[in-house]
């Protein structure tokens, strides 16, 4: 009884501490993912919102001066709806209240899926986000990024009560239906990577016992929400903006050492999830090697290991090759000096990491494709950065992950600890 209510203490301050540093991370200008500062990926944006500022939606679509790898749709609503636009600061300002939401949605996010739980651990939960160097900087820089994990947040939330309200309230359904495929299609036009949102929604949709009526609506909402993609599409000619289409490389090569490096960094924010999980760490290792399933998945990534080491040529760019590959690759810049142990290192902890993934993950069919979509979408991002991961895997593992976790205190303490570890580091790195 003590020791229950020492954990439910100790959680509270913790809560409290990550909040607290999420503003005052705001008040000292503070810097965690590399992207911040007055001269920092800020000045991009704001030439950008000075187009949208000054030129109507039509000239500003065509501008040749804009450059983002992200629709321009949080520019035109900045734009039309933002009267914090007069300085720079007061921007960040706004920026830094928008993000607030993040924590908050993430609360109630954890609250809908795990109802029975302590009041003090959802509450611990929800505050890990805060600890995210991507979060921050992104909410004190004004950045991009901390939109499409709103989005995400308010996908999940509408997705939960779609399926909660049941006979005769056809109304209120029709309501959240049309909230969830807002809020999913939202994410693409936040972060392309965030495809994977709507994706999951509609499949779970259609592959549900819902009513007929339901998916077909679902299939129209989706459509409609499309359309100013597609016309996008056609006016670029690309899903980047004609400025930044030769930096990404779309279509044109193919980096088949990317899966390599993004399975190294989902796997750093699963590896603490294990944690959860019912089975002892050990077991779930040794049910791996065990299982013969397992054991064809594990040969393959030896087997893809070793074109990379020997026979894979990376291809060779002419922008951010100082840049990217995740916390792994620097790490390995810092240990070693001689390329060839480098690669021999970041071979092997591909292959660790991989073992991780597959600790984690269970027969949740849709859980599996999660993780194979970001794989194969790695191949055709350039740069691949550990931004593109944090905290999408660590909210996708508490929103639309199937996996079973057991949630309780001692395991999220540990997530809590790592998390923190994490900002830490980013912090004295930067």
């Amino acid at each position: 009884m003590r020791l229950t209510f020492s954990l439910k203490f100790l959680s509270l301050i913790f809560a409290l501490i990550a909040i607290v540093s999420f503003f005052l991370g705001f008040y000292f200008n503070e810097n965690s993912a590399g992207a911040g500062t007055y001269e920092g990926d800020i000045e991009f944006f704001w030439k950008n919102m000075q187009i949208y500022l000054n030129n109507d939606l039509s000239n500003s679509l065509k501008h040749p001066d804009y450059i983002s790898n992200r629709t321009p749709f949080l520019y035109i609503l900045h734009a039309n709806f933002n009267p914090f636009l007069t300085t720079i600061d007061s921007y960040r300002l706004s920026v830094f209240v928008i993000s607030l939401l993040i924590p908050y949605l993430f609360f109630i996010s954890i609250r809908q899926k795990f109802p029975n739980l302590d009041l003090s651990l959802s509450l611990l939960l929800a505050s890990i986000v805060c600890l995210s160097p991507y979060v921050r900087t992104s909410a004190y820089w004004g950045l991009e990024e901390n939109y499409g994990i709103i989005s995400l947040l308010l996908s999940f939330i509408f997705f939960q009560k779609f399926f909660e309200i049941k006979e005769p309230q056809d109304s209120k359904k029709y309501f959240n239906l049309f909230l969830l495929t807002f809020f999913s299609s939202c994410c693409l036009y936040f972060d392309y990577k965030l495809f994977i949102i709507p994706l999951i929604c509609f499949i779970k949709i259609i592959f549900s016992n819902e009513k007929y009526k339901f998916k077909v609506f679902s299939v129209i909402f989706y459509i409609l929400f499309s359309i100013p993609f597609f016309s996008l599409l056609f006016l670029w000619g690309d899903i980047f903006p004609p400025t930044v289409q030769p930096i990404h490389h779309v279509g044109s090569i193919l980096f088949l050492n990317h899966p390599g490096y993004a399975i190294s960094i989902i796997a750093f924010y699963l590896a603490p999830i294990l944690f959860f999980k019912k089975q002892k760490i050990s077991y779930l290792f040794q049910n791996i090697f065990i299982n013969r399933n397992y054991q064809y998945l594990i040969a393959f990534a030896v087997i893809y290991i070793l074109f990379l080491f020997f026979i894979y040529e990376v291809p060779t760019v002419g922008f951010h090759q100082d840049i990217g590959k995740g916390y792994m690759y620097k790490i390995s810049l810092i240990l070693f000096d001689e390329f060839w142990v480098r690669k021999i290192f970041i071979s092997i902890s591909i292959l660790i990491c991989w073992l991780v993934i597959l600790a984690f993950l269970n027969s949740k069919i849709l859980d599996w494709l999660v993780i194979l979509y970001f794989l194969l979408a790695s191949i055709s991002i350039y740069p691949i950065l550990q931004e593109y991961f944090d905290p999408v895997i660590f909210l996708l593992v508490f929103t639309f992950f199937n996996t079973k976790l057991e949630i309780n205190y001692k395991p999220a303490l540990i997530l809590y600890v790592y998390m923190l570890t994490l900002l830490v580091s980013a912090n004295i790195y930067y």
